[in-house]
């Protein structure tokens, strides 16, 4: 009975709640020479490469995923179409000539390299 006469504060379910910036925002940001500290045992940094090999191949970046937890992004630009097809043209007349010269040459071991492509 004594509790009737008391008012109960609301309570705010939200108080404890962390906002969106809480959650992005890293405990600890501490600026070295060369690199980033987040926090205890988090450091980040950043490599830029700008240009790519001319011949890649499947996986050419996994030593990089050996040293650890690495995340990569790549920008794409796109490029002219007029470019992209002159460029293929080009390609296509050089494998198509480099198979013709081969198999006139019986080079077999530098024919199976290059490989006839259908038009």
């Amino acid at each position: 009975m004594w509790g009737k006469n008391k008012k109960r504060k609301p309570i705010n379910i939200f108080k404890n709640v962390p906002n969106i910036m809480d959650l992005l925002l890293p405990d600890v940001l501490l600026e070295k020479k060369d690199y980033l500290c987040l926090g205890y045992n988090k450091f980040s940094r950043t490599f830029v490469m700008t240009v790519y090999p001319e011949q890649t191949w499947i996986s050419w970046l996994d030593d990089l995923f050996y040293i650890g937890n690495i995340n990569i992004s790549v920008k794409v630009e796109p490029s002219s179409n007029g470019n992209v097809i002159n460029q293929l043209t080009k390609k296509l007349v050089q494998s198509q000539s480099e198979y013709t010269t081969y198999s006139r040459q019986r080079k077999y071991t530098t024919f199976a390299r290059v490989r006839k492509t259908d038009s």
